[in-house]
């Protein structure tokens, strides 16, 4: 998995951009830019002008995580390889199980919770976000027991 990975400086990157596109987007909700169309489906002409600077707040997001998850740690052994593929089981496991728990309860009560409850919990943000979670716990875990 190590020759997959980028080098570290992209890790520092991708934090960066990080903390930059939340503080545009910050900024694009302080000062009321409008995301897109309104409602009632009538877009302005200052919606239509601010729609790119979302997709590009999106896309800076989604890049720093991309950057995030796919770069070395400092010191990437073995053990550290080992801990990134059993996070990214962890979270492909759970992940699985909570579709399959959406399944079930949607077919059994006919209550529709593909909507939004589905759309939330695949979406690449939160995804990525567990994963950095455990992994980073599971990296604390071993330094904890390490020095020890």
């Amino acid at each position: 998995m190590k020759r997959f990975l980028l080098p570290h400086a992209f890790q520092t990157a991708g934090w960066l951009l990080l903390l930059t596109s939340l503080v545009a987007a910050a900024a694009a909700l302080i000062f009321d830019i409008p995301a897109g169309a309104l409602p009632d489906g009538a877009a302005t002409a200052d919606a239509a002008k601010a729609q790119p600077l979302t997709r590009v707040i999106l896309a800076a997001v989604y890049l720093s995580l991309l950057l995030i998850a796919c770069s070395r740690e400092k010191v990437e052994d073995e053990m550290v390889s080992d801990m990134r593929r059993r996070a990214i089981a962890a979270v492909a496991y759970a992940a699985f199980a909570l579709f399959t728990a959406i399944t079930i309860v949607s077919t059994l009560t006919g209550a529709d919770l593909y909507n939004g409850l589905a759309l939330f919990l695949s979406s690449p943000t939160l995804l990525f976000w567990a994963y950095e979670a455990v992994f980073r716990i599971s990296i604390a875990r071993n330094r904890k027991r390490t020095s020890l």
